[in-house]
């Protein structure tokens, strides 16, 4: 078993600028925000066939959970926004996940001002 060097000694050593290596280095990728969609509040958001599909799906469930008790309506909203939170998508849907995630989000704030979905 080989033995894990103390942390107080490597932390000295770095702060002395003798340990350069701690193993972590940020990449920074070009493609960061390629897929959040900036939108100025006011403008519609632009969707693909694919996210114009979710979207009515979603919306769909929105409208279905009106008719709901008021504490019920929230548990259903987080259940909705767990489903599309990117986190829980393979890479390959996360960008659909994140567009969708965004457009529920913005759906609560204009909700919350009254309008409805």
């Amino acid at each position: 078993m080989t033995q894990r060097e103390n942390p107080f000694h490597i932390r000295a050593r770095q702060d002395r600028g003798e340990y350069t290596d701690s193993g972590w280095e940020r990449k920074d990728r070009e493609d960061r925000y390629s897929d959040f969609t900036f939108v100025d509040w006011g403008e519609e958001v632009q969707m693909d066939e694919e996210m114009q599909l979710a979207v009515n799906e979603v919306k769909k469930e929105l409208r279905e959970m009106q008719e709901l008790p008021k504490a019920e309506q929230n548990k259903t909203f987080k259940k909705i926004c767990l489903r599309w939170h990117p986190d829980k998508h393979p890479d390959e849907k996360k960008s659909l996940a994140t567009r969708v995630f965004q457009w529920l989000q913005r759906a609560k704030a204009e909700t919350m001002e009254g309008k409805a979905w």
